[in-house]
């Protein structure tokens, strides 16, 4: 293919070509579509002379963009920019276009490159996630800002983009930097439902399945085969996209395509919607949806069956070994068993069980398809099962940037920025070496040198006004190949820092003070060079506490209903009352179609009358509060559930019930403790709740029945 050559002119003031001519040499133009599949070459784009520039073996370093746009800019249209200025999402003098770009003329190319997609985000020095629809007033850790709602969050293409990158930083939609995956690691998982260990390092291969499909659970694509094809990177496996199958068909040919390289029985631990109760089913999954409740499943070494333990597709199903164990129970019929998948709950380390009914003599179907249901073990269906198998290794990716350690390393250079909250802060010492000054006199660079034994720099900062100070340390040593740093409050003296370090520390630090907190970021880039941005938040900062806290998830909490049928309270059916609001907000709340999950944490002082507790809302479509229901945990050591009804038809807000309920004497706390149910006769209906723990497969402790 022949370079292609953007008009420069308009972009020339562009906040996007700004920030990436500073932060990276080279830009990849939406990586899964600029890709061509006859020479297997790479167009970048040159920060510098705005050009395409195509590379066929030794490709540079470079950055790339993660964003969504309400329209999508071609390969095409960037080769005119008036035609691209008119497209959503380019309004900023053309930032846009420096970032979207795709060539769909080729099925071949459209294949190959969405079978690449996930390596050339894994390859690149650094992601910029480019929110469009946020502004940075308000933390992200606080509820109320918006970042939590961005459409990024809910696409389904961009998880691989959130997990594959080594380095991920996040722009709002004035393109200032928001924070990093590293720094915002508690709010992302909180957000996304990927555990903050995958952020940390972990590989996401030590994940079951069932685990990495419900990071997708809840995200949303525009094709529905691509629920299926934007997985195929998280699960390292390659298929050819047929759009116009549907998004069921494409979703089975991709869990098939797992099963042809894992034995991971996990991918068969899925629940149906409530609705499909009394369907049957197979034992695949239709969507990613279906593992909603799956995050805490892992399968178990499937050594246990010998050479049972492989499956395979025939003209007639997945044929394949389950110890199959009778029931007893009088509201199933006598041809229906229980199936063990070989998986446990990490929560209680239970094992899963699903129903199958037996159609004829071999053949089985899912039944109950919404349950899975907890064994206490696997014995004594095991016991006989004494085969060996011989497994395949699967080949694993492996990045061409990644961290291996290295003999032979090269020099750093470190830029410490001041920022404007900040710059009442003056660097009064630096150690041992030299610093290069710039013109700027909020900037003081440092080169640091790899060495075989720890080489410690030190910038010290301090304020005239309070008398604060802190030190930045700077070192790098060679065997890791990485530079590192700390921030510490005070004029430290030099001394080693400690022999084993992380190297994800070196992507951003807060600390406490006594008239605000310390923000060092490092800013990594495309370049070799680093830029550490120090940043000031003050005392008297509502978003301080956010700045400064880490989220921690629950492991308690209810699984309560979306939806409340007016039959309940009118006696008739005319729609149905959505919960509307949960009080106190969480990021952890969780909402799907027909349920949602509140999460609890009980009080930790002993203190068995204390209460954790929230306010949930049932109202109509336009946010009118029609009923209030009160659950909660008494206590640390029972966790006792609890739940009151409160119908005032809207003359309540949700924030005056938790108030009263928040200044309740401890006596009446104590009858709390006897109620189970709460019921209303107000209405013709009547309207009960009720609470009960969880018996089968579902997320949180508890259960919130409406009825």
């Amino acid at each position: 293919m022949t370079s292609a050559y953007i008009d420069e002119g308009d972009l020339r003031n562009s906040p996007g070509i700004k920030i990436f001519k500073a932060r990276a040499a080279y830009v990849q133009l939406a990586p899964s579509r600029i890709f061509d599949y006859h020479t297997l070459s790479m167009r970048l784009l040159n920060t510098q002379t705005l050009k395409l520039q195509e590379f066929y073996a030794d490709i540079p370093r470079y950055a790339i963009l993660s964003h969504t746009w309400e329209k999508e800019v071609t390969f095409q249209d960037i080769q005119n920019l008036k035609v691209a200025k008119q497209k959503a999402g380019t309004t900023s003098s053309g930032s846009g276009l420096t970032h979207a770009a795709s060539n769909k003329e080729s099925s071949a190319e459209l294949s190959e490159a969405i079978n690449s997609m996930y390596q050339y985000y894994e390859d690149a020095a650094v992601c910029y996630v480019y929110l469009c629809d946020v502004s940075i007033e308000l933390h992200p850790r606080n509820p109320k800002s918006t970042f939590k709602d961005s459409r990024w969050f809910k696409r389904g293409w961009t998880l691989q983009e959130l997990v594959a990158p080594r380095n991920v930083v996040f722009l709002d939609t004035d393109w200032v930097r928001i924070g990093t995956r590293w720094t915002l690691r508690d709010v992302v998982s909180a957000i996304t439902s990927v555990p903050v260990e995958v952020f940390e390092g972990r590989d996401i291969n030590t994940y079951s399945v069932a685990q990495r499909m419900s990071w997708a659970a809840l995200r949303e694509t525009t094709r529905p085969e691509d629920q299926a094809y934007s997985l195929m990177g998280i699960f390292e496996v390659s298929m050819p996209p047929i759009y116009g199958e549907g998004g069921a068909k494409a979703f089975m040919r991709l869990q098939q395509e797992i099963i042809k390289i894992s034995d991971d029985r996990s991918i068969f631990a899925w629940v149906a919607a409530s609705s499909e109760h009394y369907k049957r089913r197979g034992l695949l999954a239709r969507s990613p949806y279906e593992f909603r409740m799956s995050g805490e499943v892992k399968a178990i070494d499937s050594y246990c069956v010998g050479d049972r333990s492989s499956y395979s597709f025939g003209n007639n199903g997945l044929r394949i070994h389950l110890p199959l164990e009778t029931i007893d129970d009088s509201g199933r019929s006598d041809d229906v068993v229980l199936a063990s998948l070989l998986c446990q709950s990490e929560r209680d380390y239970s094992f899963l069980s699903f129903y199958l009914q037996k159609t004829n003599q071999h053949q089985y179907v899912r039944c109950y398809p919404d349950q899975l249901v907890f064994r206490p073990t696997l014995q004594p269906a095991l016991s006989n099962i004494q085969e060996l198998t011989v497994r395949e290794v699967p080949v694993t990716r492996r990045s061409r940037f990644d961290t291996r350690p290295s003999r032979y390393g090269s020099a750093v250079l470190y830029h410490a920025d001041l920022l404007p909250s900040a710059r009442h802060f003056l660097c009064t010492d630096y150690r041992p070496s030299p610093v290069l000054h710039s013109p700027n006199s909020n900037r003081v660079s440092v080169q640091v040198e790899p060495c075989s034994s720890y080489r410690i720099h030190k910038l010290t900062y301090k304020t005239q006004v309070t008398g604060e100070a802190f030190t930045i340390r700077l070192w790098h040593y060679w065997c890791t190949n990485l530079p590192y740093y700390t921030l510490q409050l005070g004029d430290r003296p030099l001394e080693e820092p400690p022999f084993f370090i992380d190297p994800s520390r070196d992507d951003g630090t807060v600390v406490r003070t006594s008239s605000g907190a310390i923000s060092v970021h490092c800013e990594v880039t495309g370049r070799s060079d680093r830029r550490l941005e120090i940043d000031f938040i003050d005392q008297d900062s509502l978003e301080i506490d956010f700045w400064t806290q880490t989220l921690q998830p629950s492991d308690s909490g209810f699984i309560v209903p979306s939806k409340v049928d007016r039959r309940l309270l009118y006696g008739r059916h005319d729609g149905m009352f959505p919960l509307i609001r949960v009080y106190p907000a969480s990021l952890y709340v969780k909402t799907w179609q027909d349920m949602a999950y509140i999460p609890m944490f009980p009080a930790d002082d002993g203190d068995t009358t204390s209460v954790s507790f929230r306010i949930l809302t049932y109202g109509t479509e336009d946010g009118k509060s029609v009923f209030h229901v009160a659950i909660g945990l008494l206590g640390i050591s029972s966790w006792i559930s609890w739940t009151e009804l409160v119908v005032d038809k809207g003359k309540k807000s949700a924030e005056k019930v938790y108030q009263y309920y928040l200044n309740r004497s401890k006596a009446d706390k104590r009858r709390l403790r006897q109620r189970s149910a709460w019921s209303d006769s107000t209405h013709e209906g009547g309207l009960t709740a009720s609470v009960q723990e969880r018996s089968s497969l579902q997320l949180g402790t508890h259960l919130l029945r409406l009825e």
